[in-house]
């Protein structure tokens, strides 16, 4: 139970004390009657969504039964048409006891309306209160907004005061006054904090379990203005588009600006979407009630629900969009979170945020029951569409296949030029599970790191061509002689850079290859020393470096190079001052 101021002056006090109630004894002195604040503290309770209330008509005993009926048929016309509709108006006297007891009876039968909250759901507690304890420390107060935590959980404290997350623990927890060791969504609670000082947590700052880290500047949200009243000050203008409003949400406030969406002004009694733009980020969850007032005016002009956090800027065609994050229908939603995305997939952690939700809930959406086909693929942590595989599939094999167009000459395109070529903002974990599936399926083909399509054959064309041939004409006039890259470069009738992509090309194609950090040689004459060497240990049983020059023809250093390399290869195998074979290998092999 939590006492709110009623005083115009204290409406900020009243809306932090008015965060989570389910039950709203309404209080009204029958000898003032129906005043400005009562009115003003009825919208808010439409605003924030209460249904359950009970109207108590006080002071009876200093008003006669005229002025009683009186205000009671006040009340009656002051709730018509609001979520309070129907609720029981009770008179009552403190002094004389009168009534006391049918409003107890009235009580216990409205609570048993109320109906639980949901579970799961990241931790909240707004915090209202912060004091010290002697022999305990900190405490903090409120009424907890989502989730469940026990005792000894580490916990984090937000607030503007403290730049980043503060980590805290929890000693202890009671609610309504009695020790307990799990508290949950709608209760009240007082919790005992280790690892922070009471003058440093304010009213506003948050209590949250330790994966809740981040906040929200853009909110998706359903806005519902107040229409005219009848006292002057309630008479509101229709709100901008753009406005800055001060925004309550839960014991918080703070400025936003109110967006509209395909329209430039909201008018007195409607409800619209849009978006709130926060001058301070806030722990704003999905199905969250804030408050919209007008501080030119000091008056409460509307408020609105949140559909989803952490939202991106919209267009006015995104209409049917806030339609879907109106509904109730979690699966749809998702799909919507899933397809505005420009990286194609979310993390899992970011979406049970979005839908403020359990893991256990989470999957229960990714694979409903009665539901045929697979409809959503999660790679590692991340959500992704199945239907977005398949155009993540297709852009994959468009950007090789352009990559093969223009560059013909090369086998392919590596795996990090790939996400750099039209699709940055896709995770590259999903990239490669996309691509190891295309590969299992046949539709790329990938060595070693290169990826190419199954019928590209590369093939030089144009200037590369000519590069090419006279490259490779270069290595076969040195014979089993080493070429180095500077050699290779000064070829006159060519352009430097062009010369050396081409170089590369063949590189990567393997029709020349790199022996040592500046010594170079094509395949065909790799090959054939490769025979030669083989023949001639299989028949002598091994080699020395000085016959092995001899054989090719070559200085003693390249020879010994490519000793080097044959070993490397495992190919051959040093004993001494002699290569052996390290195994019985085919001539051809």
């Amino acid at each position: 139970m939590v006492d709110v101021p009623g005083h115009e002056r204290f409406i900020k006090n009243m809306l932090a004390g008015a965060t989570g109630i389910d039950l709203v004894l309404f209080v009204v002195a029958a000898d003032d009657g129906v005043m400005p604040q009562t009115r003003e503290h009825l919208d808010i309770m439409h605003l924030l969504g209460i249904s359950n209330g009970i109207f108590v008509i006080t002071k009876s005993d200093l008003v006669d039964e005229r002025q009683v009926n009186k205000v009671t048929a006040d009340v009656k016309e002051l709730i018509h048409g609001t979520c309070l509709k129907d609720s029981p108006i009770v008179p009552v006297s403190s002094a004389t006891g009168f009534g006391i007891d049918n409003l107890k009876k009235l009580i216990s039968t409205e609570a048993q309306k109320v109906l639980s909250k949901p579970e799961g759901g990241f931790f909240r507690l707004p915090i209202d209160r912060s004091f010290s304890i002697k022999g305990f420390g900190t405490v903090v107060t409120g009424t907890v907004g989502s989730g469940s935590i026990q005792k000894n959980a580490d916990a984090a404290i937000i607030s503007k005061k403290i730049i980043t997350q503060k980590k805290v623990k929890i000693r202890g927890m009671q609610s309504h006054s009695k020790e307990v060791n799990i508290i949950n969504a709608g209760q009240r609670a007082a919790m005992n904090l280790s690892g922070i000082s009471h003058t440093d947590i304010k009213r506003g700052d948050m209590l949250v379990s330790t994966d809740l880290n981040m906040l929200s500047s853009i909110v998706d949200v359903s806005f519902e203005f107040l229409p005219v009243g009848t006292d002057v000050k309630s008479v509101h203008k229709p709100i901008k588009n753009y406005s800055m409003l001060k925004l309550h949400h839960l014991t918080s406030e703070t400025i936003a600006k109110v967006v509209f969406v395909d329209m430039s002004e909201a008018i007195p009694g409607t409800k619209v979407f849009g978006q709130i733009r926060l001058k301070e980020p806030k722990v704003m969850m999905r199905g969250d009630r804030f408050i919209l007032r007008d501080p030119a005016i000091n008056a409460t002009v509307g408020g609105g629900r949140v559909l989803l956090p952490f939202a991106i800027k919209r267009k006015a065609s995104d209409i049917k969009r806030y339609e879907v994050l109106d509904s109730q229908d979690l699966i749809r939603i998702l799909k919507t979170i899933l397809s505005d995305t420009v990286s194609s997939s979310v993390d899992s952690r970011t979406i049970r945020l979005m839908l403020n939700v359990s893991e256990k809930k989470l999957k229960e959406l990714i694979t409903p029951i009665g539901m045929d086909e697979e409809w959503i693929v999660q790679i590692g942590e991340r959500l992704v569409l199945k239907d977005k595989i398949k155009e993540i599939e297709q852009l994959i094999v468009n950007v090789i296949q352009k990559y093969h167009l223009e560059m013909s000459g090369d086998i392919g395109i590596d795996e990090n030029s790939l996400v750099r070529s039209g699709l940055k903002t896709i995770d590259s974990n999903i990239i490669q599970a996309i691509v190891k599936d295309l590969i299992n399926v046949g539709k790329v083909v990938k060595r070693a790191n290169i990826l190419s399509l199954p019928f590209h054959k590369p093939e030089a064309k144009g200037i590369e061509k000519e590069i090419e041939d006279a490259i490779l004409a270069a290595f076969l006039k040195e014979g089993f002689n080493p070429l180095k890259l500077d050699d290779v470069l000064q070829f006159p009738s060519y352009k430097k850079d062009d010369v050396k992509k081409v170089f590369q090309l063949l590189l990567k194609r393997g029709m020349v290859t790199k022996i040592t950090e500046n010594s170079y040689i094509s395949k065909a004459k790799l090959d054939e020393a490769k025979e030669k060497l083989i023949v001639w240990v299989s028949e002598k049983g091994k080699i020395k470096a000085a016959e092995f020059r001899d054989i090719l023809g070559c200085g003693r250093k390249f020879a010994i190079e490519l000793l080097e390399y044959f070993d490397k290869e495992k190919i051959t195998l040093r004993s001494g001052d002699y290569r052996v074979l390290r195994k019985i290998l085919n001539v051809k092999q």
